[in-house]
Formats: structure tokens, sequence, C-alpha cells
């Protein structure tokens, strides 16, 4: 993994009350052979949030009287002030060179507080991850003298968030099986002309039960709940894209017909899908049709 040394400093010229995210600086630092030592419940001025992953060398991070040495591609998640502390130790002869951003916000919560709750100590994203190829590429551009545009932070922040939580959730580094990979391309590609898992399990040469069993190990849902997902989202795109009636929407979709569409759409979304395009659409398209 290629990276460049370098900090940066964001002006924040958004002018925006009560901002959801606010990215307030971050880099790519190396520590060796001096004194780099936070205790992070007494920083007078430092608010907010820390994320730090390790690139390179190892540091320490200390939080509910444990101790954790913080090596390649392990990071952890700070939120000040709190009970914890991270330090390169003496006599390191090897440089501990680590990624960070530092940012803050009420619109962070949400994301910390989860992804928290899956890695309360470290986390491990992979050095190939969306969230880290993410930070590294803006790092690369603010240390290169480039500058943010209006509103750019909070979106790169919230983006970053969601990628960070999803590797959490799922690690880029544990791969799929064939089977699973497999699986869930037929599901891409044929959500609309697809059967069923039954069908699904039977073109993979798996029994359904296994399918649905290593299925949910690697991907974290069932494959029914991810092909109902393609469903509805191709959907809710055609209900608020096209003048076509429920129903018409439901077969192409893959759903049998308007009614058990309706069901699983009110299940999953909370309204119906009429309830839905009349919210959301933008009027450009025909009521006629439209029934639940």
């Amino acid at each position: 993994m290629e990276y460049n040394r370098g900090i940066f400093g964001v002006l924040n010229q958004d002018d925006m009350e009560g901002q959801p995210l606010v990215l307030l600086d971050g880099g790519v630092e190396s520590r060796l052979g001096e004194t780099y030592d936070f205790y992070n419940d007494d920083r007078p001025g430092y608010e907010g949030f820390l994320f730090q992953y390790t690139l390179g060398g190892e540091g320490v991070f200390e939080k509910n009287d444990s101790r954790y040495k913080v090596q390649r591609g392990q990071g952890f998640l700070v939120q000040f002030p709190e009970k914890s502390r991270y330090y390169l130790e003496n006599g390191r002869d090897e440089p501990w060179e680590f990624l960070y951003l530092h940012f803050l916000g009420d619109g962070a919560l949400p994301f910390v507080r989860k992804i928290r709750n899956i890695c309360p100590n470290l986390m491990s994203p992979d050095e190939s991850s969306p969230p880290i190829r993410m930070a590294l590429h803006l790092q690369n551009r603010l240390t290169n003298g480039e500058r943010l545009q209006k509103y750019e932070g909070g979106e790169f922040l919230y983006r970053f968030l969601c990628a960070l939580l999803r590797e959490t959730e799922h690690p880029a580094a544990q791969k799929k099986s064939s089977a699973v990979q497999r699986a869930a391309e037929i599901m891409e590609e044929e959500y609309q002309r697809l059967t069923g898992i039954e069908e699904l399990a039977a073109r993979l040469d798996l029994s359904p039960e296994h399918l649905s069993r290593v299925f949910k190990d690697e991907m974290g849902c069932a494959p029914l709940s991810y092909l109902t997902g393609l469903r509805l989202q191709s959907a809710m795109n055609d209900l608020l894209g096209t003048a076509w009636s429920i129903d018409r929407i439901a077969r192409k979709n893959g759903f049998s017909n308007g009614n058990y569409f309706a069901k699983i759409f009110r299940k999953h979304v909370g309204i119906s899908p009429g309830s839905y395009r009349e919210s959301n659409g933008n009027g450009k398209c025909s009521r006629k049709g439209m029934g639940e």
C-alpha cells in the first residue's frame, strides 16, 4: 500500500448552524524516538472523535484497564473525553506510522456507537478496504495543496463513516466462499426472474438449508433477505421513475402480484407502495393505475 506522510487542517467555511459532521484535521504521521503519549480524559480543547489506523510499526492503546498493541492493519476510535490512552512505547526501533482523522458533530454519534459496540477496543479494517482507501485519497489530495469544496468535509465524513461501519460489520478481509459469491452474483443479475432460494440452491448444487447457513455466516443476512432487498430497491426506483401500475412493478421485479408486493413493501419500508410514490415522487408520473 502506497502513501505519503503529511498532515492537514481544514478551515471550516460551510456557514451552517449546527453542522452534523465537521472534519477538523488528519493525515499520515510517523513517530519514533520521541514522547508521544495522550490520555484522552484530560485533553482540554480537544473534542469530538479520533479515528487512528496503523500503517506500519505499532503503538499501544489502553482502555478499561486493558492494554492492546495496535499493529499494522489495526486501529481504534476515540470519543473525547473518555478514559483511554494511546502512546508510542519507549525504546522502539521501528516508527509507528498511522493514518488519523479528527472530526466532530452529532451526526457521527450513531456510527461511532454502533462501530464501538461491534469493536469496543480495536478494529481491523483491511488496508484495501473502502474506508482506508477513501481516507488516504483525501489525505493525498489535501497534503498536495487541494482545498475542500463547501460542505465536502461533511459529505466525506458521512461516506467514510458509512464505509467504516460496513467494513466493521462485514470485513472485506473475510473472503467469500465461491458458492456464496456466486449466489450473490446470480441474485444481483437475475433477481427479476429468479423463482426463489430453492432454484438458486439447485443451480449451485447445494441444499437450501446449507446455502442459507453459509450465506448468512458470510454476508450477515439470509439469502432470501438479500434477494428481497434487491427486488425492493429496484421496485422503489420504478415507483419514482415510472408511471407503471403497482402490479406491473411487482411482476417486473420478481414478486408474484401487486398485493404480495405491497405487503412486503409495507413490512420493510413502513408505508404502502402508492404512499411512497406519492410522498417521494417528483409529480411527473401519472397517477393513473397507481392502485395499492
